[in-house]
């Protein structure tokens, strides 16, 4: 289902809707960075605590029947959301991943038949599984959102295959080569930009441009997906960077030339964090001046809804409950 809505929310908020509206009740916190990958972690939420079950300990993977199908089950008593590009590995099968994010009610089992295969030459169905799941890396998104509807399971293998050769890896439609080869540069980007006490979010930035948007309805639902966002989907921005002898951007540092005392030493610091948090809040401020292209919806679940939502340079997915953004996964458009 891809109804225009557009028409109608426009008119609900009363005026241009833009990114300010998904980032309403967000306030940002000290920006982390570890070589070419930055995080900006936001706190605070519109939707209330609680409202949505984490993933990783309400989704399963149930079955996949077929190559390019997927059955998920939400176990928990509350509904959850499936995070948008979600995927799963596992040994001497056909690992899989969504192209996109979908509401699950209490209980509910969702057989989601335009589901990509992400290995492509292993045979074998996926087992029932409920371990830690990944979520696609961020150059193969938007890709993966635009073939969302299309039953063809070997879809993403072309831009699969593309996106190793930037990482120097075999070109093939295999997405577990980037674990096999670079599992401990995952692991470590993971350790440097760890999540925040009460975090919901994230802003995810390579060499000082914004690449991600990424809210969580609250902060036991960020917990869940703060590792295979960090790990899988943006850590791979750092090591293509690395590989090609990209630089990393760096930023103002602390200067410490004709250093007169401890005091001085500490007010150089200060005018540094201020220096930095106000980069921060200027970045979020440009963010949130980007009007809305398009928004179509995907899903009506009551009072949530599920859209497909795009800017000039975002594309995305976003639930809304009671006209207000309880999960947000927007993505920079990739040049592939």
């Amino acid at each position: 289902m891809k109804l225009n809505v557009w028409k109608s929310f426009n008119k609900s908020k009363k005026g241009t809707t833009s990114l300010a509206d998904l980032l309403q009740a967000r306030e940002c916190g000290t920006a982390t960075r570890w070589g070419h990958l930055e995080m900006i972690p936001l706190f605070g939420s519109a939707c209330a605590a609680g409202t949505y079950a984490p993933p990783e300990k309400s989704l399963s993977l149930t079955k996949v029947t077929d190559y390019g199908e997927m059955t998920l089950k939400n176990q928990s008593k509350l509904p959850t959301i499936v995070p948008l590009h979600l995927g799963y590995f596992q040994n001497a099968a056909q690992n899989h991943a969504m192209c996109v994010s979908a509401l699950l009610n209490a209980g509910e089992s969702k057989k989601f038949k335009d589901a990509c295969c992400i290995q492509e030459a292993e045979g074998g169905y996926i087992q029932e599984a409920d371990e830690r799941f990944i979520i696609l890396p961020q150059p193969l998104r938007d890709k993966a959102l635009a073939l969302r509807g299309k039953e063809n399971y070997s879809k993403l293998w072309k831009d699969i295959t593309t996106f190793n050769n930037r990482l120097k890896l075999k070109q093939r439609g295999h997405l577990d080569e980037l674990k096999r080869a670079y599992q401990p540069e995952l692991l470590r980007t993971v350790y440097h930009l760890e999540p925040y006490p009460n975090q919901t979010g994230a802003l995810f930035l390579c060499n000082n441009t914004v690449m991600g948007i990424e809210l969580a309805p609250d902060t036991a639902f960020w917990q869940d997906l703060h590792k295979p966002l960090v790990m899988y989907c943006y850590a791979p921005l750092r090591l293509i960077n690395e590989v090609n002898d990209v630089s990393a951007w760096t930023g103002k540092s602390l200067p410490i030339e004709n250093l007169t005392s401890l005091d001085d030493l500490q007010s150089r610091w200060e005018q540094l964090t201020r220096h930095r948090q106000e980069r921060v809040n200027e970045v979020m401020k440009n963010l949130q001046a980007e009007p809305i292209a398009n928004i179509s919806l995907e899903q009506q679940q009551g009072k949530n809804l599920l859209l497909t939502t795009k800017t000039k340079d975002f594309v995305g997915q976003t639930v809304w409950q009671d006209d207000k953004p309880a999960y947000v996964s927007l993505s920079r458009k990739a040049t592939l």
